[in-house]
């Protein structure tokens, strides 16, 4: 296990639960959550210890890092949760998880995740359009992994379906470096 690093922020990292990932996700996945531990980050999340989410965890915890885990009362079990975090809190349900997830975090990243992934975090972008999530929101567009989802965003905005530029609702970042970078910056503003 790493040095215990003072951690002040909680960032809450979106991400797929499926082990069935390439290898190349849980290999960035790695390098993230070890890069958000050593920058002296919380890490919020949905409480799983599979797929990525899992590696999330393990790999923020073998550093040191506080880890704390969101799930609803039905899928905190054997087999779903993950047995070593810092802190679990369970809930009612999935809304419930978001809500908490969101109040527990000063920022949110998605990474790489299928539909929960897509639900949690343009949840969290629709609160953010009215208002009600002023927290900054950075999509990891890994490997172009989101592209698909910003040129519907765009198709949308053509369509003046969404108002506001992209760059007021959330930030992208191809690499590490740059989220690192990205959450750097607005804690400076």
């Amino acid at each position: 296990m790493g040095n215990v690093i003072k951690q002040t922020k909680s960032v809450l990292v979106f991400c797929s639960a499926s082990t069935e990932v390439a290898p190349i996700y849980f290999s960035e996945m790695t390098l993230m959550a070890k890069a958000l531990v050593h920058a002296g980050y919380r890490i919020v999340y949905g409480g799983g210890m599979t797929g990525l989410m899992g590696r999330l965890a393990d790999a923020a915890l073998e550093e040191g890092g506080t880890v704390i885990g969101v799930l609803p009362k039905y899928l905190a079990k054997d087999g779903i949760l993950h047995p070593g975090l810092s802190e679990l809190i369970v809930v009612d349900d999935l809304l419930d998880r978001k809500r908490e997830m969101l109040k527990l975090a000063d920022a949110s990243i998605a990474f790489a995740g299928g539909i929960g992934t897509i639900d949690e975090f343009t949840e969290a972008l629709a609160l953010k359009q009215l208002g009600e999530n002023p927290k900054p929101m950075i999509f990891h567009n890994f490997l172009g992994f989101w592209d698909p989802l910003f040129e519907f965003f765009d198709e949308l905005r053509l369509k003046k379906m969404i108002y506001q530029p992209p760059e007021e609702l959330y930030s992208v970042c191809e690499t590490n470096e740059a989220v690192m970078a990205c959450l750097e910056g607005c804690w400076k503003k």
